[in-house]
């Protein structure tokens, strides 16, 4: 069964919590600057695959360039970010990267109180509408949080429901409200929402016209199709066992002082998918046997021999350096997955091979190894 869900990117719970006690109980509210800086910063980790919070290519002229936003008025909101420590520049393996304070924590769920993921998602979609340069245009960052308070709220509907027509899945809010909320009058709440457009459809509830006024009693908003996609059990599987790995291996290559580029994680994790999990994906559940977990133990066992091939050529080799890190991580998958496999007990083995070649006519791939 697929499910629909926001097609984005992750901001946790926790960060937004702090951006609104720095507009609640400080004398230096967040500007919409330092909101578009940070999604960027965002979207960037997302692309990047780095689920501990480091950007190693972050360029703020790239982001000006995308957005259509003056340099000057994003570098400001970079100046805010840092000097309440949403950011900061640390020195990795002797080169520079900037770490977003607290992402690794919140997406380690063993780190945290309620030892739950707790986050809404950014629509990639958002990046592709001129609506954040509006806001930075207009300093207006109540605009960027009524967006992220919606998308809060569409998410937590969305994960209670197992299927639902978008159309149906609406939020409401009086126009008093969001007219407090936004701090402006009637007339330029109704631009606010009118520029959401490309996000969100709007309808009005009550209209009047009282004089030379128009007056709305209730605004419906509902999620447009461009900000969601759908998932079925297996994407979702998939995905959450890739972002688990990629913590491992990222903690892996920090830890043995390698000079990595974002795009060596996307290959390596590129390489995992088609040399062990297109491979293994026939494997079924049973109660003495868990994929997933074979899975991991499996991707921890080749890094360890990696580990070990390293260290051994750094004590060989004072001038030892890795040509391609894809290739190699690609070359370990292969070559140790049929010995794990000789390990699984002949008779779970020989069931998925029956039920796979009754289902399709032909062995499963792991059958090459003579298993």
């Amino acid at each position: 069964m697929s499910k629909v869900k926001i097609d984005g990117f992750r901001m946790h719970q926790g960060i937004l919590k702090e951006f609104h006690f720095m507009r609640d109980q400080s004398f230096e509210r967040p500007p919409a600057s330092a909101y578009v800086v940070y999604l960027t910063m965002l979207k960037q980790i997302d692309e990047e695959k780095n689920p501990r919070g480091m950007l190693k290519e972050y360029n703020l002229a790239y982001w000006s360039k995308i957005l259509n936003i003056p340099y000057s008025s994003l570098y400001s909101g970079k100046r805010y970010l840092e000097k309440h420590k949403f950011v900061s520049e640390e020195i990795h393996n002797d080169l520079p990267v900037l770490v977003l304070k607290d992402v690794e924590k919140y997406n380690n769920p063993g780190s945290v109180e309620s030892g739950k993921l707790n986050y809404l998602l950014i629509p990639h979609a958002l990046f592709n509408t001129n609506i954040l340069a509006e806001m930075v245009r207009t300093s207006n960052p109540e605009g960027i949080e009524l967006i992220l308070s919606l998308l809060n709220q569409f998410r937590t509907s969305m994960s209670k429901k197992d299927s639902f027509e978008l159309h149906k899945l609406r939020q409401a809010r009086n126009m008093a409200t969001l007219k407090k909320q936004l701090n402006k009058n009637a007339k330029k709440t109704r631009e606010i929402l009118s520029l959401l457009g490309p996000l969100f459809n709007i309808e009005y509830e009550g209209v009047e016209l009282r004089g030379k006024q128009i007056w709305v009693r209730k605004v419906w908003i509902t999620l447009r199709e461009e900000c969601v996609k759908e998932q079925n059990a297996e994407e979702f599987e998939i995905a959450h066992l890739t972002a688990s790995l990629s913590h491992e291996l990222s903690y892996f290559l920090d830890g043995q002082k390698l000079n990595y580029k974002p795009r060596d994680l996307i290959d390596i994790m590129f390489s995992f998918k088609q040399e062990v999990y297109n491979i293994l994906s026939p494997l079924k559940n049973k109660e003495e046997f868990k994929v997933n977990s074979f899975i991991k133990d499996y991707f921890i066992y080749c890094i360890d021999e990696i580990g070990t091939y390293i260290h051994k050529q750094r004590k060989e080799q004072k001038t030892f350096r890795i040509h391609s890190l894809g290739g190699l991580f690609r070359m370990v998958f292969r070559n140790n997955l049929s010995s794990q496999l000789h390990k699984l007990p002949y008779e779970l083995i020989h069931e998925i091979k029956v039920d796979h070649f009754l289902r399709t006519g032909d062995l499963p791939k792991f059958a090459k190894f003579h298993i």
